[in-house]
């Protein structure tokens, strides 16, 4: 998924009340995890609740990172590399209840903090992301609330698709949308929103109809869903789609 950021739409003052809320909802959920509960598996295959929540820590410093590489014209990558991010996130993991929630606070306001802090004139800065391209530093918003508002679904808490903000999954819907037409695998759907009636296709040719709210539709689209409450037309099974990354 795209984060190079669109200067339009992620703007700081738009984007940011977005953020704090929905942050404020990943912490709530967060801190009511017993050490039991963190050990237990999350929605992410091979991964605990905690792993998600040290994964989220982690990003959200990397981001504070990126932010800092384009207010001081450092170059400073969002990770030194993938094994080193993958080792964070084993090893964060281990700790105690309390630490890996404290952390992940720690690091969610700090992010927020930078964001707010942030010059109006530095946002289209280029900063290395992970897997060294260079990118607008603006990409670092929607991302920051892709992560928050997609993860917290997998704690497997009572955070559901549903619960996501309209503005988020209308954009986020279209955004992986454009994403899955440039995939050769994808096959052919026609894809009905209930809260407007558009119809959307992807895949190459003419496939059945799925119809639903944008919440389900995009869960099931991005594997936090398994669209058990979608309908199909013709009847039958839905299309089997190509794994999502993580």
């Amino acid at each position: 998924m795209s984060t190079s950021g669109d200067p339009e739409r992620d703007q700081p003052h738009v984007l940011l009340p977005l953020l704090t809320s929905s942050a404020d909802r990943l912490l709530d959920s967060a801190r009511s995890l017993t050490g039991e509960q963190m050990g237990e598996p999350s929605r992410l295959p091979g991964w605990t609740r905690a792993h998600v929540l040290v994964h989220l820590a982690r990003g959200a410093d990397s981001r504070v990172r990126l932010l800092t590489a384009a207010r001081t014209g450092t170059d400073l990558p969002q990770y030194p590399d993938e094994e080193t991010r993958a080792r964070e996130i084993r090893q964060g993991a281990l700790r105690e209840a309390g630490e890996i929630s404290g952390d992940l606070e720690e690091s969610v306001r700090g992010v927020l903090r930078a964001i707010v802090e942030h010059p109006g004139s530095a946002w289209d800065a280029p900063v290395r992301w992970l897997g060294g391209g260079m990118r607008p530093v603006r990409g670092v918003l929607w991302s920051l609330l892709r992560e928050q508002e997609v993860h917290h679904v997998d704690l497997a808490t009572t955070y559901l698709p549903h619960h996501w903000p309209d503005a988020f999954t209308t954009r986020e819907l279209h955004e992986t949308l454009t994403w899955l037409r440039k995939d050769p695998a994808m096959p052919p759907v026609r894809l009905r929103a209930d809260e407007d009636g558009a119809v959307h296709c992807v895949g190459a040719g003419t496939g059945p109809l799925v119809a639903g709210s944008r919440a389900d539709i995009l869960a099931w689209l991005i594997g936090r869903g398994d669209g058990n409450t979608l309908t199909t037309g013709p009847a039958g099974a839905l299309p089997v789609l190509p794994t999502w990354r993580q």
